[in-house]
């Protein structure tokens, strides 16, 4: 299952239906924080820019289903025809009814009509059918970028989507996914988690889905508190959930049983109220006439230890009363820890709420790898949940992987001509991730023209080291400089022609996934091996050699190619049962390499003298997830047949 992006297709100036969050503050008619604002913009530019007028909706606050001025949407609209100045916002003050959907007819290209709060009617919360089938009405394509009620069936989120047969993921959305879906599934170890907030019972669905991956679980926040009173000790007049202490107590054992490093407070800053002055105190000495309001400053050092240590790191909640000066100060040490470890190479996730609010208000928040702009949504995730919404746009199996390698042949002016054609030819419609690997010094300068034809850049090879004394080489800094997101590893012709051996290939593989570029793996015997009964034993040890021990991957950032070296260049093929038993065992050594979910994710494409005559016949054939395309990728014309024949 995964939901398709609206990177996916072209518009083609048909109206996209847009639900997007702009769940802002505002104060006397003003917005007051448009973060939410900024963050809906790529989806909203995106769509704008391929001729296509939209009609964008959204909620603000609670009005109870019917029409509050404090919560309207009219300073909204003002903040977006600034932050658009290149586009016409126009607002309607209703969300359906005649003269709605006059204003979504009569919209032209460069033009976004945002409609009045949906709340505002009683039929958005309750998912009335009536009023899904009127806001479908209005648009022709739908988009869904408002991650942060992802985790609700409404009818701008679920009946819309139902009633248009589906739709697509707007760019925020597929950013979270991939924060909480690849990184947090298949994380880079070891891995943390950093809970805070105010009770056990909002996080214990998540400490248990996750404990099983993890390697340090941190616990602060007035939640931590419950475990105090778990391990028998007092804690004064701060907040425990009584109901909580045995869950606790479970949650302890199953850490210690698992491996699991489960750190706690060592110490808390604690006040008769938050209006007098504080001390800090051992976690197990707490005044009975205190209450703990945050974790003290040997534990705020002792997370940061951990943090810095970590290769993923998911923060959700606060570590105190951070709302309230001076109990903000271990949350703000935490937020500078996470900052400092992500530009150490550290992975770090922030939920939402007031995690987000957090990292804000501590000024990092452009120094983490992701902080989401939906708090139950991030946690319905990190539950290993469906978020209910996106089940309306789902799809079935992995997205195809096509790619074009040029090898060693091409000019600059036949590269850009070629992704020209790609745009031209509407290659994003054919539903395929399609990459273009052209020689190395034809990159520079393509990146655009690739953005314009989704097309994504990949490297033909790539160097384990970052810099140095190697002639010749290019190093995954240098790849994604160029505008790259994939690259090749152990392609046939470097293993026979170069005499590449597995073990060089897997220093490749891990460098540049580890860089965070994403690996195309070529395994694949010779005729000789094959006619001597050894494919079976060539194509485990290459897969063996590159992948056991590899570390940072997962499905998104690794694929597979079967590149059967007797079918390149001479004439032959693989029939369907050759292809099905090789990708069959490369799916199995996956799976006990990674696990089962893993080896089901993961894109194991054909690479074989691919052309347009064969490729309906091959494309077709059970578990092969796309194709690497040659010498056929030479022409743009014989690729885009191969492309359709997906």
């Amino acid at each position: 299952m995964r939901y398709p992006s609206i990177r996916e297709t072209r518009t083609g100036g048909r109206t996209v239906f847009l639900r997007a969050d702009l769940n802002v503050p505002l104060e006397n008619g003003r917005v007051m924080d448009d973060g939410r604002l900024i963050a809906s913009l790529p989806t909203l530019i995106h769509v704008l820019d391929q001729g296509s007028p939209v009609v964008l909706c959204s909620h603000l606050g609670r009005p109870k289903g019917k029409p509050d001025p404090k919560y309207g949407l009219a300073p909204v609209a003002v903040r977006l025809s600034e932050l658009l100045d290149d586009y016409e916002v126009l607002f309607i003050d209703r969300v359906s009814g005649p003269r709605v959907k006059a204003m979504a007819r009569g919209l032209t290209p460069g033009q976004v009509l945002l409609i009045e709060n949906l709340r505002f009617h009683p039929g958005e919360e309750a998912n009335d059918p009536a009023l899904s089938r009127e806001l479908a009405d209005l648009g022709q394509i739908y988009v869904n970028d408002a991650f942060g009620t992802c985790h609700r069936e409404h009818a701008s989120t679920a009946g819309v989507p139902a009633v248009m047969g589906g739709g697509y993921a707007g760019l925020l959305v597929e950013k979270e996914l991939e924060a909480f879906g690849r990184m947090v599934a298949h994380p880079r170890k070891p891995f943390t988690v950093l809970m805070g907030g105010a009770k056990v019972s909002d996080k214990v669905a998540v400490i248990r889905h996750v404990l099983p991956r993890l390697d340090n679980l941190l616990v602060g926040g007035a939640m931590a508190f419950t475990f105090v009173r778990a391990k028998g000790a007092s804690t004064g007049r701060s907040l425990v959930e009584e109901d909580r202490v045995e869950t606790a107590l479970e949650i302890m054992k199953a850490a210690e049983e698992a491996g699991v490093n489960l750190v706690l407070p060592v110490d808390y800053v604690c006040a008769r109220s938050q209006e007098e002055k504080p001390v800090t105190v051992p976690w197990d000495a707490i005044p009975d006439d205190m209450a703990g309001y945050d974790i003290g400053p040997e534990s705020a050092a002792l997370f940061g230890d951990v943090i810095a240590e970590s290769g993923t790191v998911v923060w959700n909640g606060p570590m105190g009363l951070f709302e309230v000066p001076p109990f903000d100060a271990s949350t703000r040490k935490v937020a500078l820890a996470l900052a400092e470890a992500t530009s150490g190479g550290v992975v770090t996730i922030v939920g939402g709420g007031d995690s987000l609010r957090a990292v804000t208000e501590a000024g990092v928040l452009d120094r983490v790898t992701h902080a989401s702009t939906g708090g139950g949504a991030s946690l319905e995730l990190l539950q290993g949940k469906e978020l209910p919404a996106l089940r309306h746009i789902a799809v079935e199996g992995v997205r195809p992987l096509m790619g074009a390698n040029w090898k060693m042949n091409g000019t600059r002016d036949e590269a850009l001509d070629f992704l020209e054609a790609m745009r031209t030819g509407n290659s994003v419609h054919f539903g395929a991730e399609t990459v273009f690997f052209p020689p190395f010094t034809l990159l520079g300068g393509l990146e655009e023209t690739s953005d314009e034809a989704g097309v994504l850049l990949g490297g033909q090879d790539v160097f384990w080291e970052s810099k140095g004394a190697f002639t010749g080489e290019v190093s995954p800094e240098m790849l994604r400089d160029a505008g790259c997101r994939w690259f090749l590893a152990g392609h046939s012709e470097r293993r026979r022609t170069l005499g590449e051996s597995s073990e060089t290939v897997a220093r490749k593989l891990q460098a540049g996934i580890s860089a965070g570029l994403k690996g195309l793996l070529c395994v694949g015997e010779t005729l000789e091996e094959r006619e001597a009964g050894r494919t079976e034993e060539v194509v485990r040890g290459q897969i063996e050699t590159a992948l056991r021990g590899l570390k940072d991957a997962d499905p998104g950032s690794l694929a597979v190619a079967y590149e059967p070296v007797w079918a390149i260049g001479t004439g032959r093929n693989a029939v369907s049962d050759q292809i099905r038993e090789v990708h069959g065992l490369i799916r199995k050594l996956l799976a006990d390499i990674f696990g089962a979910e893993f080896a089901r994710d993961t894109r194991v494409i054909y690479g074989g003298s691919v052309t347009p005559e064969n490729a309906g016949d091959l494309l077709s054939t059970p578990d092969v997830d796309g194709a690497l395309v040659g010498g056929a990728s030479l022409g743009s014309e014989s690729f885009l047949d191969i492309l359709a024949a997906l």
